[in-house]
């Protein structure tokens, strides 16, 4: 599969490494498999960008004073060497049988293989924090009110000073 390098216009984020370019009825094909539809905008990230590493990967959660950082977005559909192999789709059958509800799509993954997904149910953006045993409420990290929210709000990580 050929990755490619785009520029997210809103926000002005890059997206290196992407994997094969995707048609609407990919997105179709996702929401049949999932069996909820999904939000436009991340509709149209994908359609723009398939999965890929952003330049701006660092999002501030400004209640807990803390920020999270997501390594790469997962592809649809088409797996690439330069994303882990990966995508949604195995993410997604991987998680299900591990007992995480379906109603969570994994669409990112930080450093520690902690999954960024979004609550099909009410558009939130989550964190799964796969390190804590047991699929409880207590794995579930709130991130974001929805998608866009997440990537217009994405910052360049900054290097501490030591």
């Amino acid at each position: 599969m050929r990755t490619r390098d785009k520029t997210l216009q809103r926000n002005n984020i890059m997206i290196s490494k992407s994997s094969s370019k995707l048609a609407k009825s990919n997105i179709t094909s996702l929401e049949k498999f999932v069996g909820y539809c999904v939000p436009t905008d991340l509709s149209d990230f994908y359609l723009f960008s398939n999965g890929g590493v952003p330049d701006k990967s660092c999002f501030y959660i400004e209640k807990d004073d803390d920020f999270v950082e997501i390594s790469l977005f997962i592809p649809i559909l088409y797996t690439n060497d330069d994303l882990g192999g990966m995508s949604i789709e195995l993410s997604y059958k991987y998680l299900t049988k591990i007992g995480i509800p379906h109603k969570y799509l994994p669409f990112g993954v930080d450093w520690g293989g902690n999954y960024f997904s979004l609550d099909l149910e009410t558009g939130n953006i989550v964190l799964l924090l796969m390190d804590l045993g047991d699929f409880s409420d207590k794995c579930i990290k709130y991130i974001a009110r929805n998608f866009s929210s997440f990537i217009n709000n994405l910052q360049e990580h900054e290097e501490e000073d030591v």
